[in-house]
Order: C-alpha cells, then sequence, then structure tokens
C-alpha cells in the first residue's frame, strides 16, 4: 500500500500496479491518484501530496496532460485537477479494444503453422485451463475428457458448447459435476481412490478430433503441469485412458462388491498398486543448470592460486 503522510486517504498497491499495467508509470499512477483525491492543486502540492520527487512531478503532470488524465488551468502557478476516472477509463478501454482488434486482424494474416507432433509444456493454471478451452473449442467431431470437480466449472461451457454444436462428446467425470448435453461417466469412486494413491494429485485430459490433446496433472502443491500436442500417439493414449477408466468402472459395477474385493486383494492387483507413483524433482532449466555451472567454476577457480579473473 502506497502510504504517505501527506495523502487523504492511502493507495492500495495493487491499484498503482493496476495503473502501471494500463500504461501509467508509477508516478503517473501516484499522482492522478492524489489528484482524485484533492484538486485543483499546483504542481509542488501534488507532488507532497503523491509522494512523487519534485525534480519528477512537473514532467509526470505534463505525461498526465498527454494521457488527457488531468486538465491544467493556465494561472500562476498552474493549477492542476483530475479528469474524472470513469472518462478516463472509458478512453483506455476503447483503446485497448482498438488496439486488440487490429493486432487480431493483423495476427490473422500471419502464417500459423506448427510442426506437427511436437509436445509442448506448460506450467501456469491460468495458462492450462485456457489450452483445455481451446482444446475442446476446436473440436468438430469428437472429444474425450476427464475431468474433476475442481477444474469443471471454467470448462463446463466449452464442453456442453461442444455437445450442442453436434460433437460427440464423452466426459468421465471424477466427482459429483454433472453435464448437460454430452455423455456423462460417474468416477467418483475412481477419482477418490485415484487421489489418495497419488496423494492429491488429479490427472486430467482432454482430446479434440483424435488429434489435438492435452494432458494436466493439478495437484495441492504449485508444482501443476500439462502436456499440449497434436502428436496422434499421444492422443491415441490419452482417449485410451479414459475409456480404460470408464470400462473398468463399469465392470467393477457388473461384477459386485465381494468379486472386486477379492480381485483388489489379489496377487496380481496388488502387485501392480504396490509399484508407487512418486512425484518427482523438477528438471531445472537450461538457464538454470548453466548458471549453477557457473557458480560451480567460479568456486572451483577461487579456491586455486586466485590468479584466474576471466
Amino acid at each position: 500500500m502506497l502510504v504517505s503522510r501527506h495523502m487523504t486517504t492511502q493507495i492500495p498497491a495493487d491499484l498503482i500496479s493496476a495503473l502501471i499495467r494500463l500504461g501509467f508509470s508509477q508516478y503517473e499512477a501516484q499522482a492522478y491518484c492524489a489528484l482524485l483525491q484533492r484538486s485543483p492543486m499546483n504542481g509542488h502540492e501534488v507532488g507532497k501530496l503523491s509522494s512523487v520527487p519534485p525534480s519528477k512531478i512537473y514532467e509526470t503532470l505534463q505525461r498526465l496532460d498527454a494521457k488527457g488524465a488531468v486538465l491544467m488551468h493556465r494561472s500562476e502557478p498552474v493549477r492542476y485537477a483530475a479528469v474524472p476516472y470513469a472518462e478516463v477509463l472509458a478512453r483506455l478501454r476503447d483503446r485497448f479494444e482498438d488496439d486488440l482488434a487490429i493486432v487480431n486482424d493483423g495476427l490473422s494474416t500471419l502464417p500459423a503453422a506448427r510442426e506437427p507432433g511436437l509436445v509442448w509444456s506448460l506450467r501456469d493454471s491460468r495458462a492450462i485451463i485456457t489450452a483445455f478451452l481451446t482444446t475442446i473449442d476446436s473440436a468438430q467431431q469428437t472429444l474425450f475428457a476427464a475431468i474433476w470437480d475442481e477444474e469443471m466449472e471454467p470448462l463446463r461451457g466449452a464442453i456442453e458448447a461442444a455437445s450442442a454444436r453436434g460433437v460427440d462428446v464423452h466426459v468421465a467425470i471424477y466427482g459429483k459435476a454433472s453435464l448437460s448435453g454430452p455423455r456423462c461417466y460417474d468416477l467418483r469412486e475412481c477419482g477418490e481412490s485415484a487421489r489418495n494413491r497419488l496423494e492429491g494429485r488429479r490427472l486430467s485430459v482432454a482430446v479434440a478430433d483424435e488429434q489435438d490433446a492435452i494432458t494436466a496433472e493439478f495437484g495441492p502443491s504449485a508444482n501443476e503441469e500439462a502436456v499440449l500436442t497434436n502428436n496422434p500417439v499421444i492422443s491415441l493414449l490419452a482417449i485410451e485412458y479414459v475409456k480404460a477408466d470408464v470400462m473398468g468402472r463399469i465392470l467393477i459395477n457388473s461384477m459386485g462388491q465381494a468379486a472386486y474385493e477379492k480381485a483388489l486383494h489379489g496377487d496380481v492387483m496388488q502387485a501392480l498398486l504396490a509399484a508407487k507413483t512418486v512425484l518427482l524433482p523438477r528438471l531445472k532449466s537450461k538457464a538454470t543448470a548453466a548458471a549453477s555451472g557457473v557458480k560451480r567454476r567460479s568456486r572451483a577457480g577461487t579456491s586455486g592460486s586466485g590468479t584466474d579473473q576471466g
């Protein structure tokens, strides 16, 4: 939070950060917020209230004037007032929408061919959900998915829309969620078993038209990761994963609890379950590995004669 002994109201740090993302500088954001609280003021007063250094306040006010965020009264001394924030935000919104339209039109004319078969990695949860939505939205004929309750809400609309446009949609749901339109399979019991076995980690997949696939690992830690590919072998593997889980649940339901318990505690099943799936440490990136190597070489160099200054 921006704190000044002169400020009538403390300005939240996240507000300043948001203004910076909208194109304001740090000083511009501070000065504009100060003027919103008290107008009109001369430059010295704005600087005092906003904690902008005296050497920077007048050029800051000039930039705000160029942005259309302040009004100037050319008196002696010059006084400044804030343009109402609703007007400023409306102009910013119009400008960004115009720029987005230009960028969208321009990028749509560029060749976007991607080398087939490559596997791409994602490690940001929002980017992973966006990649799921892109994959689901691209489906024209078939869509196979395995989704947990925790990820269902941001994906629900896209999955139901795919079904509504005629895509043959099959969704294994690990939880209590339901969908309108797609063929859904209740795998909540399988989900609980997998969650316990994998220490809270959740595996989700989506495959569009037996070609574009995304497989993601979600879980209690911050190490969420996904792979995105149009490799047909990986896409087939993901589809078979969904089918195997669904068929396994159907067989368990049909064989009865007693027969299931007998099979579960048999030697073959126990041997399979005893092979633990562990969370391996993340591989270092090339940059991190290179930096570590430099540090090791540096320490090795300083432990010798000390004459190597390279």
